[in-house]
């Protein structure tokens, strides 16, 4: 292969150098200032939602949400493929066809496995416990029902959520100030990650989805934060930048088509994968692999080696076949 002598660089002095050296003093350098400028001006960072922090601020909502886990109304609990049969947040048929991978039961997962190994310590979790487990479904819902009325109503007294009396409640006060005491004391969330059969094998899934619903609907739209805000671009701590990087991914869920969808989600990967599919092809689309061409931005950026030397024409053919045929 021939290599004409214009391509070759002989403008500059060329001596020896240590490449690793240099590279590693760049390292130190940039590490230097990475830290010396994060310790003068770190983003503040926002408070995390936990389970401690909401059952104390919010004793009352914390058993709100976790009854509807219980009597199977709460977001995960009624949510759909991965994690059950519900149909709450089936936004298409291939999330159908992938079926359950991650199972959930938000009922026994939620509150009664983290119960009974409460039971285990506190003796006096334990009847209220069997009494629920052993009521038939009907019976269960009753009280399920009468109880979420009675929040409404319900007051925050002494360390204890307290409903009004008479109601039909059945164990549901106690087990469900249980759970209260088990989200203030932060247990909760160890609970919610044990795994029974392996001790040293833990499973974040559950405390990660426990909060889905209101309290991670709320929490968001605090800081302005929610979805109709194009929350995912705003700080979260006001003042400072937020994920402007993500405002393409935003403005897609916004469009009517898709926002107004109840496969949103899906709408939205897919366009993302298309537009990918597009870029990514782009050598082998006709017309569209041009463009660079037509725009000639390689004269603007290489504008001075193109106002010295002419414009490089093809290489001529040194193919001893070609060069018989040229003579």
């Amino acid at each position: 292969m021939s290599v004409r002598k214009n391509d070759m660089v002989h403008d500059y002095r060329m001596v020896p150098d240590d490449f690793l050296k240099h590279l590693l003093s760049t390292l130190g350098i940039v590490l230097v200032l990475v830290l010396v400028a994060s310790a003068l001006f770190s983003l503040p960072e926002k408070q995390p939602l936990t389970i401690k922090a909401y059952a104390t601020q919010n004793p009352v909502a914390f058993e709100q949400m976790a009854l509807r886990a219980l009597d199977g109304q709460g977001q995960i609990a009624n949510y759909g493929p991965p994690y059950n049969h519900g149909t709450g947040n089936v936004e298409s048929p291939l999330q159908k066809a992938v079926g359950i991978l991650h199972p959930i039961n938000a009922e026994t997962d939620f509150i009664l496995t983290p119960l009974s190994m409460a039971a285990s310590v506190n003796p006096a979790i334990e009847p209220a416990l069997t009494t629920f487990e052993h009521a038939s479904s009907a019976t269960q819902s009753q009280w399920e029902s009468h109880y979420a009325t009675a929040l409404q109503k319900a007051q925050y007294r002494n360390g204890a959520v307290v409903v009004p009396k008479g109601g039909d409640y059945g164990p549901l006060p106690t087990l469900m100030n249980a759970t209260l005491a088990l989200g203030k004391s932060g247990l909760m969330s160890g609970a919610l990650t044990r795994n029974s059969s392996v001790i040293t094998r833990f499973n974040n899934q559950n405390y990660l989805l426990f909060l889905q619903g209101q309290p991670l609907q709320q929490d968001p739209a605090t800081a302005s934060l929610a979805g109709g805000n194009w929350g995912i671009i705003h700080p979260a701590v006001n003042g400072y930048p937020g994920a402007w990087w993500m405002t393409i991914p935003t403005w897609v869920y916004q469009w009517p088509a898709v926002a107004n969808s109840s496969a949103s989600d899906a709408y939205a990967l897919s366009i993302g994968f298309l537009f990918w599919l597009v870029l990514t092809l782009i050598p082998w689309i006709p017309g569209l692999n041009q463009v660079p061409r037509y725009l000639g931005l390689y004269r603007l950026i290489w504008r001075d080696f193109y106002h010295h030397r002419p414009v490089p024409g093809p290489i001529p053919d040194q193919r001893p076949e070609n060069r018989h045929a040229a003579s």
